[in-house]
């Protein structure tokens, strides 16, 4: 189990995320990473994989992919999504899922897929395979597919945000486009964005340059 310090902490860390965020539908941004770094070392510190323990991992997962998502850090988040599907698969076998239950586990594995497959096609073979017997392939393959053709919707974006050497660096790159940027428009936040990146040799690609087909506001 957690202890009930840890599960404090959780929460402390958790309401600082939310209590930055301007308005609900906010995402987290560079100055939240701390607390979620923080937040992985106290669910990764755990390695009992009782019911009850992984209820609360499975929580701590969902928020932690969640949250990479929102801050547009997918080859972070795709990586807690992966440990999410697991965490299901392992607690499906010491109780019984409930409506409710199943209802988070298929949004859960719609997100996960959506993930990885937002810059390369990817079948997810792996996660499927948890999945056996835990829910119905038709089912699973309904929402694989959907996951699917919702990313061939979206704008692309460039995989170099896939890389560690990438990740290594946003944080402080977006810190210093919010202290240098002027409009709040996009295009010029991903001019700052590129111009900085480049400082630091990696060569980003917006989406302007990825989608000319679309009018960007």
């Amino acid at each position: 189990m957690f202890s009930e310090q840890e599960i404090s902490r959780l929460i402390i860390l958790h309401d600082q995320i939310e209590a930055r965020k301007k308005h609900q539908y906010a995402a987290p941004t560079y100055k939240d990473r701390p607390a979620l770094v923080e937040m992985e070392r106290i669910l990764l510190s755990n390695s009992e994989e009782t019911a009850d323990v992984l209820c609360e991992k499975i929580a701590v997962l969902r928020y932690l992919a969640i949250c990479y998502d929102e801050m547009c850090r997918t080859g972070v988040s795709f990586k807690f999504y992966n440990k999410l599907i697991e965490a299901h698969a392992k607690l499906s076998f010491l109780e019984a899922y409930g409506d409710e239950d199943m209802e988070l586990l298929e949004e859960d594995f719609y997100n996960a897929v959506k993930a990885r497959n937002l810059y390369y096609r990817d079948d997810c073979h792996d996660l499927v395979t948890m999945l056996d017997g835990l829910l119905p392939k038709d089912k699973i393959d309904n929402l694989l597919d959907s996951a699917i053709k919702r990313c061939g919707y979206l704008p692309k974006n460039d995989p170099v945000e896939l890389t560690d050497r990438y990740l290594s660096v946003i944080d402080g790159v977006e810190e210093k486009i919010e202290k240098t940027m002027t409009t709040g428009i996009c295009h010029e936040y991903w001019a700052l964005k590129a111009r900085y990146l480049d400082e630091l040799g990696i060569y980003w690609r917006s989406p302007v340059l990825l989608n000319p087909n679309i009018m960007f506001d």
